[in-house]
């Protein structure tokens, strides 16, 4: 059966614009604990070290929030989410290893595997569960896709999980980019989904059916932008394909406490998240888009598909106010 990963508490984070705190951190593991998940991803929601003015401060530090879960979860495992440069070594992997973290995921742009070396091969030979993340996976051909993947396995990765950070896939790329690797390397495959054109459980079901071990979801699809896969959604088709034997009220629960604590921040795919999708950006780029084109009275399609040209990626974005004003002087 496919392990699921919850992402509620670390991409469900950029909806919450980084203001997480440790006390919904806690009760929010305490149920999903009983759940089923295999783990439960936490943190900033660039992951581990990127609390700055630049892609938001959080309200309380990564240790805070995760020392939280780690009270609460016994059976669920404990991840975090890093990318070398927003996290180091020293500063902020040995303190998390320290916490009682069970698995590490370390993430770069699609392209650039290789800067993940050290952070991987420092995490397997310390004998974490160590997986490497591609982000913005739409963005690379397939030749090159295994070759990135086949780097992250030489470093130490147990795993490689493809991320539509842009939410530009429909599930024939899905079940196209999993069977590619699948029949070209022996790794474990996993998947995360956003919702930029309204596809992403249908995204994470074609990811299941061609083998994918692990798949990501978000309880309500909190998550940036337009949102993850609503992980309570994927559970409820596992169960009508009849392939699964979780149960679903569990989730539910899962769901209603992040519906009812956070009702102004939940996803939903607008206008915006599909010229983001359609245009293959990263859809947290939003709340700045739409800012820019106001103030300068852009359309907002014509922002984002000239950050798309460019193939801006997430931290860049000092470059978006740069990009509209180039847009006014054309």
């Amino acid at each position: 059966m496919t392990l699921l990963y919850d992402v509620t508490l670390r991409d469900g984070n950029h909806a919450l614009r980084h203001n997480l705190s440790s006390n919904f951190v806690s009760n929010y593991c305490e149920i999903a604990d009983k759940s089923g998940v295999w783990a439960v991803e936490v943190g900033h929601g660039n992951g581990l070290g990127a609390s700055s003015f630049l892609v938001g401060k959080s309200l309380e530090s990564d240790i805070e929030l995760l020392t939280s879960a780690r009270n609460k979860l016994q059976r669920t495992k404990l991840a975090v989410h890093a990318i070398p440069g927003f996290a180091t070594i020293k500063r902020d992997l040995i303190p998390a290893i320290d916490v009682g973290v069970d698995i590490f995921r370390i993430a770069t742009h699609v392209t650039e595997a290789s800067v993940a070396e050290k952070h991987i091969e420092f995490l397997a030979n310390s004998e974490k569960i160590v997986h490497g993340v591609l982000m913005m996976s739409h963005m690379i051909d397939m030749s090159g896709l295994i070759t990135q993947v086949k780097l992250m396995k030489k470093y130490g990765a147990s795993a490689v999980i493809l991320m539509d950070s842009a939410g530009n896939f429909i599930p024939r790329d899905v079940k196209e980019r999993v069977a590619a690797i699948k029949n070209e390397i022996e790794i474990e495959i996993g998947f995360h989904a956003h919702n930029n054109l309204g596809v992403a459980v249908s995204n994470a079901s074609a990811a299941i059916s061609e083998g994918a071990f692990l798949i990501d979801g978000a309880s309500m699809g909190l998550g940036a932008g337009a949102g993850n896969a609503q992980l309570e959604a994927i559970v409820a088709n596992e169960q009508k394909e009849k392939n699964t034997d979780r149960g679903i009220q569990t989730f539910l629960e899962m769901s209603r406490i992040v519906e009812n604590t956070f009702p102004g921040n939940l996803p939903r795919t607008t206008s915006s998240s599909i010229e983001s999708g359609l245009a293959g950006v990263f859809s947290g780029y939003a709340p700045q888009v739409r800012q820019l084109a106001e103030e300068l009275g852009l359309e907002v399609s014509v922002i984002w598909n000239e950050i798309g040209r460019r193939k801006l990626v997430a931290g860049q974005e000092t470059m978006i106010r740069e990009i509209a004003q180039d847009l006014m002087n054309l």
